[in-house]
């Protein structure tokens, strides 16, 4: 019975190792993640605080206010590079994983390769180092050819799904946004034409959009001294049935003036969806 560390068992100790750090790459990556979605929530109700008149305020007049806002943005441009580095940290657990899978599988070829590599060298007693690595024979060559060639698909297929899904959520938030974005800016400059000539807030037949046709993700309704914006579907976690509103008002007796407010839902994952709505409208 053979004792201590034959090949096979050099192998899988060695395997082992690899699935070990790959355990722990995994979840060192899983702990970053859950930290990125921690730090989106604070950057969006943190940005939608500093949004408003008394966030502006706070932040125009009171030093610890300026400087947390500096951190806020700092930490909003460090995001992509953040997320980059969780994207490859994934990468790196499930090729290290995978490596450790081929080398308990195939602990023959695995010692052909690390001895390849001049990772390790084989050399019993009464033997030199060139006698003693034993060459590899054609169908192993090609084994481990096609786990290799595997390996580099499996990296290659993480990295471009991980991308394309990013990329179509990016386009999609987008869509999203101009489209409630349009449908408040119409409001907003018929309401003011109306103004400009009657000085007064005009119903949905007088601004002529008693019917709004509803889009792809929200529908729009004109009601008295408002826009009401309901989403049709889920948008990402933003549930069905969420409302935006704008509301217009008059202010002073002599000389009126138009103003327009937002009312935004109250789910922080609505508000990522459109976090500078209230400044179109203030800017309108």
């Amino acid at each position: 019975m053979e004792k201590g560390l034959t090949p096979k068992r050099t192998a899988r100790t060695i395997s082992g190792i690899i699935a070990l750090v790959g355990m722990l790459v995994l979840l060192i990556q899983r702990v970053l993640s859950g930290v990125l979605v921690m730090a989106h929530e604070m950057l969006t109700l943190a940005f939608a605080r500093y949004g408003n008149f008394t966030g502006r305020f706070a932040a125009n007049n009171f030093a610890e206010d300026k400087k947390l806002l500096s951190l806020l943005q700092q930490l909003k441009e460090f995001m992509p590079t953040a997320e980059t580095m969780v994207m490859v940290l994934l990468v790196l657990s499930i090729v290290l994983l995978v490596v450790a899978a081929v080398g308990f599988a195939l602990p023959k070829q695995f010692t052909h390769v690390l001895v390849a590599m001049k990772l390790l060298k084989w050399v019993p007693e009464g033997m030199s180092a060139q006698e003693a690595e034993p060459p590899m024979s054609p169908r192993a060559k090609k084994i481990l050819a096609v786990v290799v060639g595997l390996v580099i698909l499996i990296a290659f297929c993480v990295f471009g799904i991980r991308s394309c899904t990013e990329r179509f959520k990016a386009l999609t938030m987008q869509s999203v946004q101009e489209e409630l974005d349009a449908g408040a800016l119409e409001y907003i400059q018929s309401q003011r034409a109306y103004f400009n000539k009657k000085k007064a807030i005009g119903t949905a037949a007088q601004l002529g959009l008693d019917s709004i046709p509803s889009g792809s993700y929200f529908s729009f309704k004109v009601r008295k001294n408002a826009l009401v914006v309901e989403s049709i579907a889920d948008i990402g976690n933003c549930p069905a049935g969420s409302r935006w509103s704008v509301q217009a008002s008059t202010s002073g007796f002599i000389s009126k003036e138009l103003k327009f407010f937002c009312l935004m839902p109250k789910n922080p994952e609505c508000l990522k969806i459109a976090p500078d709505m209230k400044n179109l409208v203030r800017h309108r």
